[in-house]
């Protein structure tokens, strides 16, 4: 499996591509083309065709949740589709129809939900949508929803609210999901992840399920752990988790502030730095 950022918070060193708070990844396997989630605005577009990567050729189009770093990008690639008289239709895959709850940050006093409707969706992709685990090659799979092994993760709402049956509540995100690669040798799994809205360590325990295999080898995504938004045993326990687990590769990145990057960072052996145009292969 090949993987490459095409969008994160960061810019790898002289790489010289455009970043925002967002993430959007280009996955390989076999013969199959998946693009993991979209981020804000057109740079991932922009970005894929700086490095020789053509989306037209996507199979999977996966949006991991229905926030807008990581679906505001959609329009733009229905947009550039559009451009380039995209003949065929990617299979668009989420796991609820959650993805089009309307969010609101109310702080920010906007919204940060999916723009796009499902009926436009459908003009363009071929739209699926499965909570259920999916093996979009013998190896690689979307992981659909994330089984809950522990009570500290998945726990605490976003500080964005969903509008849910005609009221506001809390955003916890129930519909995220991520992708899981089962290596060739069948004892080890690496994740693809985004913003891990179910808790890393969670989201590492229901991959290892699903495939079977034992140990992680490669950890690339957000662990949406923030000092403002959960408390500090949170972050002690998933350090702990990490710690334990002797990942080869540990790419904690998009959606971590600071202080949680920092503990993770020294929590793994294997903390490598993250950014777009990133470059993973893996086999």
């Amino acid at each position: 499996m090949k993987v490459t950022l095409l969008l994160e918070n960061t810019c790898m060193y002289s790489k010289y591509l455009n970043s925002e708070h967002g993430f959007s990844a280009w996955i390989e396997d076999e013969d199959v083309k998946v693009l993991l989630d979209c981020g804000y605005s057109d740079n991932f577009i922009q970005n894929a065709e700086k490095l020789g990567i053509d989306l037209m050729l996507a199979d999977y189009v996966v949006l991991s949740h229905g926030h807008w770093d990581h679906t505001g990008g959609l329009k733009h690639l229905i947009k550039y589709y559009k451009d380039h008289a995209m003949a065929r239709k990617p299979v668009l895959l989420y796991t609820s129809d959650d993805i089009f709850l309307k969010r609101y940050e109310f702080n920010w006093d906007t919204p940060v939900g999916l723009d796009v409707s499902k009926e436009v969706m459908e003009q363009w992709f071929d739209v699926r949508v499965t909570p259920n685990p999916l093996w979009l090659t013998k190896n690689l799979c979307f992981m659909g929803l994330t089984e809950r092994s522990n009570d500290y993760e998945h726990v605490h709402p976003q500080t964005s609210q969903q509008l849910r049956d005609g009221k506001w509540c809390d955003d916890v995100v129930d519909e995220d999901t991520q992708l899981a690669y089962l290596h060739k040798n069948k004892e080890e799994v690496s994740v693809v992840a985004t913003c891990a809205h179910y808790g890393i360590c969670n989201i590492m325990e229901y991959a290892k399920k699903l495939t079977g295999a034992n140990q992680i080898h490669t950890y690339l995504g957000g662990s949406h752990l923030r000092i403002d938004e959960v408390p500090q045993s949170q972050v002690d326990k998933t350090c702990d988790y990490v710690k334990k687990q002797n990942i080869k590769n540990f790419y904690i990145c998009h959606d971590t502030d600071l202080h949680c990057k920092l503990a993770l960072w020294n929590a793994s052996s294997g903390s490598k730095e993250a950014g777009t145009g990133l470059v993973l292969e893996l086999e």
